[in-house]
């Protein structure tokens, strides 16, 4: 697979992160939260229909010439590898019939090339009778990197057409998607005749081998009048005054900001302009925080945020909210209100730090993906996920959280880096605030779905107790990312970071770092589920007889190996791939040339009756 298009370039992460984000502009919800456009995913109540097609009969509709890779069907049933992949289509009528765009038969054969298909309705609808119209259809989608859907519409009889992207907000690999799609065509084809529509499946790839999709199943087409009063609440939000349009899903009560945005993206479906547009937030916890917000004139077929500033009084606690929007014509007990409310959860803790929100949304709305090692082929080791969080007061980092899948394998490795943003953005880990040693997940953690990796850097030793002496990180105020690097020694460990897809985030809120060669920074769009620990731990003293200790580290030429427990050990040093370069028997200390190895990141292994330890070491010429 291939990684996700959006980049963002170098010198617009710097202008984003000035000063560590501490910045005293308001962000508006526009500049951050997807807006879906027109493709709404509500059941509609229309009046009249005026057309309505099941896919009961091929001949109904023109699918195009077959194209290199990529050609509809209409089928009764779905085929195997899209079950396998996304499941069975699972329209009313699916049984009678429906169309199929199959891009997972090219994707497996990886060798796919620039696809471009379409499906025709045959009829030539008349609509000058008619102003207001919608199209509405039942979908299945999965979508994969280059592949877009669209409708397309044509006024002259199929000479021209005007397409309208659907899906767009749907991120790659994220679990295939069963609806009812309604759009509003009233501004492209109301009140024409001549009037053709069609289905149209593109991919455009820079790599032959990745081209393709998942795929894209349609049924139900109907062309409807729709209701004069519809508005819908696309999605809601609550975010803290100076977070750039952030919701966190688990905030420390030291870091709750005095004002918040509560607010909506609404879109008028209905075929009249709505007035009265209100926005009401009720969120309910420890405290009770409200808000009400009134709106412009919402055009139809239009999109407005309606939102506002509120201050607010939270206490430690879960807090369960819902926002609701109503109109002039669109108010609770209307027959089209079921689609007037979003529901958003959160929780003000003590000590736990979260972008994710897993285990608190409201039910039915969870949805969870996942990164790592097995992504993309070619970030199977030193890719990096990260979660940025802001920092109003002072903190002592403790640990740091990192949920995994449960298919991540044992013997799977990471590091943690707490680094500064423009660090992270700029890619110089070297800067970083902490960085821990390289930690060896287990079948424990496997098993308990997360890793916990303490944050605290070594103070002194006393030599007569054969002790350290340890002390958590304490960052100041400012923006950091807790980011986690992963090894999986060629694909043969490899390890997941849950991604909370439930809430769309500002583009950097977690974002990956891919390994060479192209040691880029990617959005992520989305929320790792990586989280801070705040709070000092007591009495951070180890004993230091098992303690391995590399040095210098990076190195040019020597590094020295001491681990003073008297017992014989082996050493094995391997690279990324996980080759073996060197082993080594020794007791205590050893002395390793590496003058001869090329500059990189190489993994050193002690292993004793007593221990297996790991630490990476990077050969700087």
């Amino acid at each position: 697979m291939r990684k996700t298009h959006l980049t963002i370039i170098y010198f617009c992460i710097c202008s984003i992160f000035n000063a560590q984000l501490k910045s005293d502009k308001n962000f508006n919800s526009c500049d951050f939260k997807p807006l879906v456009n027109q493709n709404l995913n509500f059941s509609k109540s229309s009046f009249d229909t005026i057309a309505y097609n099941t896919f009961d009969d091929v001949t109904d509709w023109t699918i195009s010439a077959p194209n290199l890779q990529g050609q509809w069907e209409v089928v009764t049933s779905t085929p195997a590898d899209v079950v396998n992949y996304m499941a069975a289509m699972a329209s009313s009528t699916a049984s009678d019939g429906f169309a199929v765009f199959n891009g997972i038969q090219y994707l497996l054969n990886a060798s796919v090339d620039f696809q471009d298909a379409a499906i025709e309705l045959n009829d030539t609808l008349d609509l000058s009778n008619y102003p207001s119209v919608t199209l509405e259809f039942e979908q299945m989608y999965r979508a994969f990197n280059y592949d877009k859907t669209f409708v397309e519409l044509s006024t002259d009889y199929g000479t021209t057409w005007t397409s309208i992207e659907l899906n767009d907000q749907v991120t790659t690999n994220d679990p295939a998607i069963q609806e009812l799609v309604g759009i509003n065509i009233s501004s492209y084809v109301g009140g024409q005749q001549g009037v053709k529509i069609r289905f149209r499946w593109t991919s455009d790839s820079d790599d032959d081998s990745f081209g393709s999709g998942y795929a894209w199943l349609i049924d139900d087409l109907k062309v409807t009048v729709p209701p004069e009063n519809d508005i819908q609440n696309v999605s809601s939000w609550i975010f803290g005054e100076n977070s750039g349009g952030a919701e966190y899903g688990r905030t420390p009560i030291s870091q709750v900001e005095q004002n918040y945005f509560i607010g909506s993206s609404v879109y008028n479906y209905g075929s009249i302009d709505q007035t009265n547009v209100v926005s009401n937030g009720n969120f309910t916890g420890a405290t009770t925080i409200t808000s009400s917000t009134t709106g412009s004139l919402i055009a139809s077929d239009s999109t407005e945020v309606i939102e506002s500033l509120n201050p607010v009084n939270f206490s430690v606690g879960n807090y369960t909210g819902s926002v609701t929007v109503t109109s002039m014509g669109d108010t609770l007990g209307s027959g089209n209100f079921d689609d007037n409310t979003y529901l958003r959860n959160f929780e003000i803790t003590n000590d736990i730090y979260s972008l994710d929100g897993l285990g608190n949304h409201p039910a039915d709305y969870e949805a969870i993906g996942s990164l790592g090692s097995n992504s993309w082929s070619d970030a199977s080791d030193g890719l990096v996920c990260g979660t940025y969080y802001p920092l109003i007061q002072e903190e002592i980092l403790n640990s740091v959280r990192a949920y995994i899948t449960s298919s991540t394998e044992a013997q799977s490795e990471v590091i943690l880096y707490i680094l500064d943003s423009l660090s992270f953005a700029g890619g110089l880990f070297s800067n970083s605030l902490f960085t821990s040693e390289l930690y060896t997940v287990t079948a424990q953690d496997v098993n308990n779905g997360y890793i916990d990796i303490a944050v605290a850097n070594n103070i002194g030793w006393d030599p007569i107790n054969n002790t350290s002496t340890w002390e958590n990180v304490t960052l100041g105020i400012g923006g950091y990312y807790a980011a986690i690097e992963l090894y999986s020694g060629g694909n043969t460990y490899d390890i997941r970071i849950l991604d909370d897809n439930t809430v769309g985030q500002p583009a950097w809120s977690s974002a990956i770092w891919y390994p060479a060669p192209t040691s880029t920074f990617y959005s992520n769009g989305n929320a790792f589920a990586i989280r801070m620990n705040f709070g000092a731990s007591v009495d951070l003293v180890e004993n230091s007889a098992n303690k391995l200790r590399v040095f210098p580290n990076p190195s040019k030429e020597f590094v020295n190996i001491k681990l003073e427990n008297n017992l014989p050990s082996e050493l094995i040093l391997m690279d990324i791939s996980g080759k073996i370069i060197l082993k080594k028997i020794f007791t205590n200390s050893l002395n390793i040339n590496l003058s001869n190895l090329n500059n990189g990141i190489y993994f050193l292994s002690v292993a004793n009756n007593s221990q297996i330890i790991t630490e990476r070491v990077n050969v700087i010429k």
